[in-house]
């Protein structure tokens, strides 16, 4: 069956997230991408008139993605313990899918720091942070967390889960694991995340 070009262009996107987010080929030429997806370079440079131009684009793409479902958690009317939880979750299961994501998006704006990370309006994100800053007063004087600035908060929540990731290969060779060991070592991670960041967890 003959590939329209509108499905070749989600061909190229797909393939190359593959590439960097699952394979772990940060580095990946647009020639690598190609041999990947079964395609011709020229195609590539058909839709994307340079790696870079795949590149940022799939770099936003995958913002929006993680942006959006982490605003959707934020935005619920729920305890920050449970919006908390709800990130992990998210977190821990979008990762075990595509380990090499975090690592990219890190590589890709080192490389290029005006790539645009934020997807909301200033003023919104000044909010979020001013309500995060209630809601842990609020678990402070509860007795349920130790006093931390919102910045430290999810600085530490993002290392506590990405890290894991971004040094796999590291973990595996220090405690010896293999695939399956790893695997039951990221589903204990949630309740030891959980236990760092509240006291009653």
């Amino acid at each position: 069956m003959e590939i329209l070009a509108t499905d070749t262009e989600q061909l190229i996107k797909d393939t190359a997230k593959k590439v960097f987010f699952v394979d772990g080929n940060i580095h990946a030429t647009t020639q690598d991408i190609a041999d990947a997806a079964g395609i011709n370079r020229a195609s590539i440079h058909y839709y994307y008139r340079s790696r870079k131009q795949l590149f940022d684009k799939v770099f936003q793409e995958a913002i929006i993605e993680m942006g959006s479902k982490m605003n959707s958690i934020a935005s619920e009317d729920l305890p920050i313990r449970e919006k908390t939880e709800k990130f992990v979750d998210f977190f821990m299961e979008k990762s075990m899918q595509h380990p090499y994501l975090e690592l990219f998006i890190i590589s890709e704006h080192n490389s290029d720091p005006t790539l645009p990370l934020k997807i909301m309006p200033k003023e919104e994100h000044q909010d979020r942070m001013k309500y995060l800053e209630l809601e842990i007063a609020r678990e402070v004087k509860a007795g349920n967390m130790k006093a931390i600035k919102p910045e430290h908060f999810i600085v530490t929540l993002m290392s506590l889960c990405s890290f894991p990731f971004l040094g796999k290969s590291i973990i595996e060779s220090i405690f010896e694991m293999d695939d399956k060991a790893y695997a039951r070592f990221i589903k204990e991670r949630k309740q030891v995340v959980m236990q760092l960041l509240f006291l009653d967890a």
